[in-house]
C-alpha cells in the first residue's frame, strides 16, 4: 500500500473516530451547543481573530529561527515554504511529513536543519508545559501529577538536542545508524532511508553548521519568547470557543485546564498514527474533561468548532503560499528539475 493510500485510510479511520465521539456524547448536545455559539458572533469572531493571529507567529517563528540559521530566504519565500510545510505537517502521521518539505523544495541543508531543530524545541517546549499545566491543575492531588511521562521525554529530548549539537556526536550516530539498517537493506523503507542519505549527503556539513547556530542558549530563548506569545493566543482562542458554546449557567473552565487540554491536543497530534491527531486529540480531550469533573458532552462542539478553524486555516496558508510566495530560486539554481513531494517519500 502507498504512503498516500495509508494516510488516506488512516484518516477515514481518525474521521470516524471522531464520528464515534460526537455520537457517544450525544449529538443533540453538539447542535444545542452550536445554537449557544450562534448567538455569540463577537466572541467567535475575536477567536479567530486570535487563531489567525497565532499562525501568523508561527511564519514569524519560521522565518526568524530561518535567518538564524544562516539561510538567506525572504519573507515570500518562508511564506511558500512554510504554507506548504505546514498542509503537509497536518495530514501527515505525528507531522512526519514537514521534516521532508524543505530539502524537497531544494531548501538545503540549513532549512532542513530549521524543520528539525524547530520540531524539537516545539516538542521539548510542550512538553515543559506539560509539566507546568500538570503542577497546576493536579497542585490539590499530587500524586495524580504525570510528571515522570513528562520528565523522562523531556530529558530524551535535551539529549538529542545536544547530540545534533554536536557535529562529531551527529556523525557517530549517523555511523550507528547506517551500520544498523545495512543488515535490512532488503526492506524498501531502509533501502529509501539509506539512498536519500546518499543523495543528500552534500547537504549535512550546513546541517551541523544550522544546528550548532539554532540551538545556541539566547536561540533557544528567544524561540521559548515567540512560543510563549504564541501559545498565550492559542489559550485565549480556546477561552473564547468553550466560553461561545457552553450554555448559560454552565461550569466555567479556568485557563489552566484550558491549558492542559492543548498539552493532550498536542500530544495526540504528535504521538498519533493518524494524520493531525484527528479524532484521538477530540477523545483525548474529552477524556480529560470527564476526568476533572466536567460534562464531556458540552465540549465536543468546541473541539469540533477548534478541528474545522485548524483546517481551514492550515489551507488557508497554503493558498496565500502558492499566490503571494515564491519559490527558493537561490537555492534551486542548479538542482534537478522539480519533483513532487509525494514522488520522493518511501511507498
Amino acid at each position: 500500500m502507498k504512503r498516500q493510500t495509508r494516510n488516506l485510510v488512516a484518516f477515514a479511520v481518525g474521521l470516524a473516530l471522531l464520528v464515534g465521539v460526537v455520537w457517544y456524547l450525544g449529538p443533540r448536545a453538539a447542535w444545542e451547543a452550536l445554537g449557544t455559539a450562534g448567538r455569540h458572533p463577537g466572541l467567535l469572531a475575536a477567536a479567530l481573530g486570535l487563531f489567525a493571529l497565532a499562525q501568523v507567529g508561527f511564519l514569524a517563528k519560521w522565518h526568524l529561527i530561518a535567518r538564524l540559521a544562516g539561510a538567506e530566504v525572504d519573507l515570500r519565500q518562508s511564506l511558500r515554504l512554510f504554507g506548504t510545510l505546514y498542509l503537509i505537517g497536518t495530514f501527515t502521521p505525528g507531522r512526519a511529513g514537514e521534516l521532508a518539505v524543505p530539502l524537497l523544495m531544494h531548501g538545503g541543508g540549513k532549512l532542513t536543519a530549521v524543520a528539525l531543530v524547530n520540531r524539537l524545541l516545539e516538542g521539548a517546549w510542550t512538553l515543559a508545559a506539560g509539566i507546568l499545566a500538570a503542577f497546576i491543575v493536579f497542585r490539590d492531588d499530587p500524586g495524580r501529577m504525570p510528571f515522570w511521562f513528562f520528565g523522562l521525554v523531556l530529558v530524551g529530548f535535551i539529549i538529542v538536542m545536544g547530540v545534533l549539537r554536536n557535529r562529531r556526536a551527529t556523525e557517530a550516530l549517523r555511523s550507528i545508524v547506517r551500520a544498523s539498517l545495512r543488515p535490512l537493506q532488503r526492506l524498501r523503507a531502509v533501502t529509501w532511508l539509506l539512498e536519500r542519505e546518499q543523495r543528500y549527503k552534500d547537504s549535512i556539513e550546513e546541517f551541523h553548521r544550522a544546528n550548532a547556530r539554532l540551538l545556541r542558549p539566547w536561540a533557544i530563548f528567544l524561540f521559548g519568547v515567540l512560543m510563549l506569545g504564541i501559545w498565550v493566543a492559542m489559550i485565549s482562542t480556546n477561552y473564547l470557543l468553550i466560553d461561545a458554546t457552553i450554555a448559560p449557567g454552565g461550569k466555567a473552565v479556568p485557563f489552566a485546564v484550558i491549558f492542559a487540554v492543548m498539552i493532550v491536543n498536542a500530544l495526540a497530534i504528535y504521538l498519533s498514527p493518524i494524520p493531525g491527531g484527528l479524532g484521538v486529540s477530540e477523545i483525548s480531550a474529552s477524556a480529560l474533561f470527564g476526568y476533572l469533573g466536567y460534562e464531556a458532552d458540552k465540549f465536543i462542539t468546541f473541539l469540533l468548532l477548534a478541528r474545522l478553524m485548524l483546517y481551514a486555516t492550515v489551507i488557508l496558508f497554503y493558498l496565500v503560499g502558492r499566490a503571494a510566495g515564491r519559490d527558493l530560486a537561490p537555492a534551486a539554481a542548479g538542482a534537478e528539475a522539480p519533483r513532487r513531494i509525494s514522488d520522493d517519500l518511501p511507498v
